[in-house]
């Protein structure tokens, strides 16, 4: 029997915009792999580097766990130097997120390359 896609994650540390950058792909629903992930994220964070940036056109499915991993990355990343940036969600994540309103608190762009070469707190 096969195994149903979860989710997975890449991380990548872009020194010059001092930000982690996560290619998510899969079910952010909250399984344990996504749990995995929201913790490596908190202590990439912890450890001075103030920006994150989720990739998130691999997403396939987003549930209220998925955005709730995304608030608490938001609230992690808002110190008074580092932000939360998503590039490229799918429609269903953005009709998620602009449900629970944190659509309009969140920087979102189309393309990595949208990003500005230093991102500023």
């Amino acid at each position: 029997m096969l195994k149903k896609p979860g989710f997975y994650s890449e991380e990548t540390l872009d020194s010059e915009r001092h930000a982690w950058i996560y290619q998510l792909k899969g079910k952010f629903v909250g399984n344990q792999d996504c749990y995995d992930f929201l913790e490596k994220a908190r202590d990439n964070i912890n450890e001075k580097t103030p920006h994150v940036v989720l990739l998130m056109s691999g997403i396939t499915l987003i549930n209220s766990t998925g955005i709730g991993m995304i608030a608490a990355l938001f609230t992690s990343a808002g110190g008074p130097k580092g932000k939360l940036f998503l590039v490229a969600p799918s429609e269903g994540a953005k009709r998620q997120l602009v449900v629970t309103h944190l659509w309009e608190y969140l920087k979102v762009v189309d393309d990595l390359g949208d990003l500005p070469a230093q991102l500023e707190g």
